[in-house]
């Protein structure tokens, strides 16, 4: 099968469309389905940002996604009905493989805002800029999950409405840098560590084979903590894997990333792993790191468990969803809030947390676009 006829088999088409993003653009890769409640938003935030062309790929919507997006003239709107569990890597690699070849492309889920040091003074274009001055090729981010105070079956969320809004809260603590378990820790180059915890491990990943001990309890203060610098040598990746191997099994068992690396100069060949978490190829990471706000809770919470675990087209059949189910009734009830939560105010939130980075170089950039 040829490049195009594997492009038109993915995307349910007789030909490829039209596309063309400038070398200085910043092109938004988006896979969607049934986020008609948070599109509008999201379009919003991300314009504001800087970003001038979206790809979309909707994956067979019913719920007023096309009527929001087929009609935008800064969309390519590609809908298609192929699985979504077998195609999500494909569509991304064919979509910039095909288009965005040596340009920057941001692949944010509906529910994720991208903010980055700097925010909102600077846009993405900006930060891509500083990116190509300083050689890097992504930028890393945490995924950091927004809530309200109260219960998630209280809220009243209308389409156009700022997430932030209604869910300004976050876990300020509780987090790790650590690297992937088993041979996900060995296949993918790029990141060597990933950001784990926070409110999704709080509320419903938090069964380990065994209890924390002192010398657990030690690393993950010291060498595995938020703050902790992610080794550079090919020796240091592997002393660090067989450091983690010595405390993972006091950790949850079932453990979702919270990073992903949402922000890449596009070169052929680069290929994810499922999402946006993993590359196969080792690229240039910039020391700073920007932060994905992410909306999942939503009073429709509960319904899109349901919707996830009837469609089975998530990772693993489904099984961070199916770790949702016990929980469920408790925290559209009760909600996520607890002591540790913190309010989301601008990037220096979560930045004071240690869920973003700033680097001296990104600095000194920063204060000379203010100058300019």
């Amino acid at each position: 099968m040829t490049t195009s006829e594997a492009f038109c088999d993915a995307f349910e088409c007789a030909e490829a469309p039209e596309f063309y993003a400038a070398e200085h653009e910043v092109v938004a890769v988006v896979l969607a389905y049934n986020e008609a409640m948070r599109l509008p938003f999201f379009l919003q935030h991300y314009r504001k940002l800087g970003i001038s062309k979206f790809i979309i790929v909707d994956n067979n919507s019913d719920d007023g996604t096309e009527e929001i997006i087929s009609h935008c003239e800064d969309v390519l709107w590609l809908r298609t009905g192929q699985p979504y569990k077998e195609f999500k890597s494909k569509w991304r690699h064919l979509i910039c493989d095909r288009y965005l070849d040596g340009r920057w492309v941001v692949f944010p889920d509906v529910d994720e805002l991208l903010v980055f040091p700097g925010w909102p003074q600077i846009g993405v274009g900006a930060l891509a800029k500083y990116l190509d001055q300083e050689g890097y090729d992504c930028l890393f981010s945490t995924m950091v999950d927004m809530y309200p105070k109260g219960p998630l079956k209280d809220l009243n969320y209308r389409a156009g409405e700022s997430f932030l809004d209604v869910c300004p809260y976050f876990d300020g603590s509780g987090y790790r840098h650590v690297p992937l378990k088993g041979a996900g820790g060995r296949d993918f180059k790029t990141p060597s560590r990933h950001v784990f915890g926070g409110a999704r491990e709080r509320l419903f990943h938090h069964i380990a084979k065994r209890d924390q001990n002192f010398f657990d309890k030690f690393l993950l203060a010291t060498r595995f903590s938020l703050e902790s610098q992610a080794p550079a040598t090919k020796f240091g990746k592997y002393f660090d894997r067989r450091l983690f191997k010595l405390i993972k099994n006091g950790l949850p068992g079932v453990d979702p990333l919270m990073s992903k690396v949402p922000l890449v100069k596009w070169r052929k060949g680069y290929t994810f792993s499922g999402g946006v978490h993993n590359l196969t190829q080792e690229l240039k990471m910039a020391p700073d790191w920007g932060a994905l706000l992410h909306f999942k809770y939503l009073e429709d919470f509960k319904s899109k468990v349901d919707d996830a675990l009837d469609r089975q087209q998530h990772a693993v059949s489904s099984r961070f969803y199916k770790d949702y189910v016990p929980h469920l009734d408790r925290v559209m009830s009760e909600g996520a809030f607890f002591e540790g939560s913190e309010m989301f105010e601008n990037a220096q939130s979560v930045l004071k947390c240690g869920l973003m980075r700033k680097s001296k170089a990104f600095e000194a950039f920063l204060l000379s676009a203010s100058c300019s």
